[in-house]
């Protein structure tokens, strides 16, 4: 296969004809295969999945002419778009389409998605990427095309245009609505036989199976944290007793929903009884004492659980089955003895790691998190606050720039070590959000890996990493669909 980027051009509306025809940056000649017709030259010419065969003429014209018969047929939008040549066929593109749930939120089309959205799409048209949103439904399969959705940045609104399939598809669905669960799945099933690059990232939201990958490299398990996959009662025992205190979390889960922290607790230890969330380290147990109980913390916007049972009770058994043995997968870590700041604010540390136009792992951004106090997670959607990780650091312990330093060079180290870990397993990976926590001796564990990161720390915190961590994203898209010269 021969294949080669011929940059970028402006597609340009050629007047007066219903004729298919088109003109060309003469450079270009040499990379096609000519066809010629009735003393007439044409040219094979794709948009994403759409094809046809045009009379060409060559000019020193930078830009290409276009008629509109030609346009309507590729569904070829006007303006800037990358260029090449594949095996003498003339490629516009790439068509790449943002897949998410709609909204009915008024002004904002997908939800808290929609400004994301919007602020991609003109870095696109710098790119050359012809970028739109499509939602479940949206793509006419059969038909060969998208009712998308692009951001008019004159009018300042979304509009609907017909697009081609796309080449490449960023899924950005956080877990299936149900009122959308037959059309996504149908969807993604059409994503691995009629979008010819697949998707943006092979990676899977199932924590259970980012561990057992990671587990198996002797060179990170270093940075995790003892996890298992709950089956029964007794797994949830057994980690109390190694640890004395764990976290419950579901193995498909976002936005730090449905975490459970377990406290092993002495019931002749009133200051233990007493003792917060952030205040308790991990332990080793070999036996419960006698009367020992389990404290059960749970918060979220909605709702908080304070119960206590006593250790290895059927009432406890009950509990752990009822909610952890049900329906979805649970998995059981243990708590790790992590930095906290005044108040029982807990902190952890989200690394974004992106591809990059080389098809090269880079550490985009580095952020903290720091949850409210006494929270069980730093979420944002939980009332945690997000600031740049060097500059937390050097305010609690780190001061001296050395030895800052140094631990984020450790970070960074673990960061690439498991993004290439995981890519090894599952193929394709252009971005991973990591997760990690620090002691307060600057030990490194990774708490857990997000496929699909959001952006809204970024805004809070630099608007320039924010603006960064899209284009890689076009960049990348741009290199894996062959238009990256």
């Amino acid at each position: 296969m021969s294949q080669r980027p011929l940059g970028m051009t402006c597609i340009q509306a050629w007047p007066g004809t219903q004729e298919k025809l088109l003109s060309l940056p003469g450079e270009w000649h040499e990379h096609l295969k000519l066809h010629t017709q009735n003393r007439r030259d044409e040219i094979t010419i794709r948009c994403g999945n759409r094809e046809t065969v045009a009379e060409v003429v060559f000019t020193d014209e930078e830009d290409v002419q276009a008629t509109d018969a030609l346009r309507v047929e590729l569904l070829l939008p006007k303006g800037k778009i990358a260029v090449k040549a594949l095996d003498g066929v003339l490629h516009f593109g790439p068509f790449v389409g943002l897949y998410c749930a709609p909204s009915e939120h008024p002004g904002k089309p997908f939800g808290g998605l929609t400004s994301l959205f919007r602020d991609m799409m003109p870095l696109a048209d710098e790119l050359g990427v012809s970028l739109y949103v499509f939602t479940p439904g949206d793509a006419r399969w059969k038909e060969g095309w998208v009712n998308a959705s692009i951001y008019n940045r004159q009018t300042k609104q979304w509009q609907k245009v017909k697009r081609p399939l796309p080449d490449l598809v960023l899924p950005k669905i956080l877990g299936t609505p149900p009122a959308w669960r037959e059309e996504v799945l149908h969807d993604t099933k059409q994503f691995h036989h009629l979008v010819t690059h697949g998707t943006f990232n092979d990676a899977t939201g199932n924590k259970w199976t980012v561990h057992q990958q990671l587990e198996k490299n002797p060179a990170v398990t270093r940075w995790l944290p003892e996890t298992h996959r709950i089956t029964q009662p007794g797994d949830v025992e057994a980690m109390l007793l190694r640890h004395g205190s764990v976290y419950i979390k579901p193995a498909f889960g976002t936005q730090g929903m449905m975490i459970y922290k377990l406290d092993l607790l002495k019931s002749e230890d009133p200051a233990q009884a007493k003792s917060t969330p952030s205040q308790t380290t991990a332990r080793s147990v070999e036996r419960p004492p006698a009367g020992n109980h389990v404290l059960v913390q749970h918060r979220s916007k909605s709702k908080s659980l304070h119960r206590r049972f006593h250790f290895a009770s059927p009432a406890l058994r009950t509990f752990l089955k009822k909610h952890f043995l049900a329906k979805r997968t649970f998995l059981v870590q243990q708590t790790l003895p992590l930095l906290t700041l005044r108040g029982g604010r807990p902190v952890d540390f989200r690394w974004l790691m992106q591809k990059d136009g080389t098809d090269t792992w880079r550490v985009t951004a580095r952020v903290a998190r720091v949850g409210a106090a006494n929270r069980l997670t730093t979420n944002l959607h939980t009332g945690g606050a997000a600031v740049l990780a060097e500059t937390l650091l050097q305010k609690n312990g780190w001061p001296d720039l050395k030895s800052r330093r140094r631990l984020l060079q450790d970070l960074d180290d673990a960061a690439l070590a498991i993004c290439q870990t995981l890519e090894t397993n599952t193929g394709r990976i252009g971005e991973l959000g990591l997760d990690f926590g620090i002691s307060k001796l600057g030990e490194v564990y990774l708490i857990e890996v997000n496929p699909r990161p959001g952006r809204q720390m970024l805004l809070d915190t630099s608007p320039d990493l924010r603006r960064l961590s899209l284009l890689r994203n076009l960049e990348y898209a741009k290199s894996t669909t062959g238009y990256q010269p």
